[in-house]
């Protein structure tokens, strides 16, 4: 599931031209507030190469004086080694600080950390634990699909009792709340069945058009397929090759393959429609 990104870079993408970067002092450090800290952090970060040990003290001083983004690339630079030994336990100490200070993002991080044992002692537990706070305190559904994600894990492994509903109906509220990749999990789950819920092709092709329609690469490649054969959808190779082109944009290598397959089967005027949908459709 998701990582979160390397702050660290982004930062330095982001931030604009300015002065030089001043040495960190505790002196200097005091006339400045939390953001002019952390500015300066991102100044160090820019500089080539990185110095990454003056950056790591301004954002460990504008941490202190609670910015937010300053704990989470401290976090990054601990966690990462970036500088400086790692130390996951201190990075997920400024991961929490990050999170109780309004970041969900980090909640998510620390839930990973534990499940995927970065740094630390694997511990499913205390991973679960961090999704379910996050839903609960912020109810936020990226932890609902990260939690049924892990659910659908167990699921497949046969764990009991069968997780397989509670994980279908986290990706139920988290499509609701606009979370596009669920529908993919959805979709899956009903294509092939998964633990006391059975295979339900309708379904499965609701929620693959759901997700086709936003944005899911591999899932507008297998509407595509659909289209192209008239399995539970109408016979249209004009979509078939809308679908195929959209996924093949969108990264998944299988679309090119498709949209080759259909051309010989096509007119010119429908390839040129289908191409003239696919643009419509991006330029929504």
């Amino acid at each position: 599931m998701r990582t979160v990104l390397p702050i660290l870079f982004l930062l330095v993408l982001s931030v604009p031209a300015a002065a030089a970067p001043k040495p960190h002092s505790p002196e200097l450090a005091a006339t400045m507030d939390a953001e002019e800290q952390r500015l300066e952090a991102e100044r160090h970060l820019q500089r080539n190469p990185p110095d990454l040990n003056e950056a790591r003290q301004w954002l460990e001083t504008a941490a202190e004086n609670g910015s937010v983004e300053a704990m989470g690339a401290a976090g990054w630079l601990y966690e990462q080694g970036l500088g400086v030994e790692p130390d996951p336990d201190r990075a997920m100490s400024y991961y929490r600080q990050a999170y109780e200070a309004g970041d969900n993002e980090y909640g998510l991080r620390l839930g990973w950390m534990y499940i995927q044992g970065h740094g630390v002692e694997p511990d499913r537990a205390q991973g679960d634990a961090w999704f379910r706070r996050v839903i609960a305190e912020r109810d936020d559904s990226k932890a609902r699909l990260a939690l049924a994600s892990v659910l659908i894990a167990d699921a497949s492994a046969n764990v009991q009792p069968d997780p397989a509903p509670e994980a279908r109906d986290l990706l139920a509220r988290a499509l609701d709340d606009g979370i596009a990749g669920a529908a993919y999990y959805l979709a899956r789950i009903y294509m092939d069945g998964l633990g006391s819920i059975g295979r339900d092709r309708a379904r499965a092709i609701h929620y693959a058009r759901i997700g086709a329609e936003g944005g899911h690469p591999e899932l507008q490649n297998w509407l595509a397929v659909l289209h192209a054969r008239g399995e539970g959808v109408p016979l249209d190779l004009v979509e078939a090759y809308k679908w195929a082109s959209l996924a093949a944009a969108g990264g998944d290598p299988s679309g090119e393959r498709v949209r080759r397959e259909l051309e010989p089967r096509m007119e010119r005027e429908s390839i040129e429609e289908a191409r003239r949908r696919a643009l419509e459709w991006l330029g929504r």
